[in-house]
């Protein structure tokens, strides 16, 4: 029976090949400006915001922020599929229940923070077809208000365009804007289900920020109350 050190390394070698391989697939078929990703701190724990309209905004920032370990959530419906749930926990993503997320589910994203990991989530919880920002979930104020860590924004646009320049064997071009670091300027103490849903709107207008106008979809013309920039 192999040992525990030596499972652990293998699937760090593992890990280290399907790594490689997705910065390969992104350079071959994607134009991609990764200079915003410098502006993600190299060190600490991180509660990332990513807008979601494709699987593969989570690949390419487990490619390309390399070194720095980061865990995603994801639902749990990818462990069906034995190659999608290989990856899943090749990387360590969090499986979820979009429409429970329950204790344990919170428990493993609060670990992350506390290793002081990067924890991406896609506040929206589903996918956006059009590209277009829908209205985000409670569930993200929850961790964030929870653990009182820094956050970013971080908008990728571009790969809904991917399938239709595929069949004209073109590259897609994608862009990729981070925000600065912020934090909740109301600390401490409970919150309710309209609190938190105040919060993680104003989380997702920090996303929205980011955006096109075009492409603000819910958070369109709203403004910023409850964060603030994190001072350096």
């Amino acid at each position: 029976m192999s040992s525990p050190v030596c499972y652990h390394g293998a699937m760090k070698i593992s890990a280290r090949i399907i790594n490689s391989l997705l910065r390969t697939f992104f350079r071959l078929f994607f134009r991609i400006d990764r200079s915003e990703l410098d502006k993600v701190p190299h060190q600490g724990p991180l509660l990332m915001m990513v807008n979601h309209t494709s699987n593969l905004e989570g690949p390419m920032l487990y490619a390309f922020l390399q070194p720095r370990k980061l865990v995603a959530m994801a639902k749990q419906e990818l462990w069906d599929h034995k190659f999608m749930a290989y990856l899943m926990d090749l990387w360590g993503s969090i499986p979820v229940d979009r429409q429970n997320m329950g204790r344990a589910t919170m428990d493993a994203c609060f670990k992350v923070l506390d290793e002081k990991h990067i924890l991406a989530i896609a506040p929206e919880g589903t996918r956006s077809h059009d590209g277009k920002l829908q209205e985000g979930k409670g569930g993200i104020a929850f961790i964030a208000h929870k653990k009182d860590v820094p956050m970013i924004s971080v908008a990728v646009v571009g790969f809904t365009e991917f399938k239709k320049n595929i069949k004209r064997l073109r590259r897609t071009v994608i862009t990729v804007r981070v925000g600065e670091v912020f934090e909740i300027v109301q600390k401490g103490g409970r919150i309710d289900a309209d609190t938190r849903q105040a919060l993680a709107d104003e989380i997702m207008l920090r996303l929205a920020a980011l955006m096109p106008p075009s492409l603000r979809g819910h958070y369109e013309d709203k403004p910023i109350e409850f964060t603030l920039t994190k001072e350096a």
